[in-house]
């Protein structure tokens, strides 16, 4: 997982290493000790240039402590794969 600021406001951490197939209500529940930023629209998945899902996405948390929790989570898994 990495850390950045969007514009200054707001601390957002990238994910990769998700199920193509996951949802943003499992996203989620992975990060459940975790304040996401306006729930699920807080959740930004990436897509490949042909429209499937990519395996990664940005979440948005609500302060740096949140931050700090979704590092935790590194490398723990979601389903059969693990998530970075």
């Amino acid at each position: 997982m990495m850390l950045g600021t969007e514009g200054g406001e707001g601390f957002v951490v990238k994910v990769r290493g998700l199920p193509w197939s996951c949802s943003a209500d499992e996203v989620q529940r992975f990060f459940s000790d975790c304040k996401i930023q306006n729930g699920a629209q807080g959740i930004r998945f990436i897509y490949t240039r042909e429209g499937r899902p990519s395996g990664e996405a940005f979440v948005e948390l609500e302060s740096e402590d949140e931050v700090k929790l979704a590092l935790k989570k590194d490398r723990e898994t979601m389903g059969h794969r693990y998530v970075e």
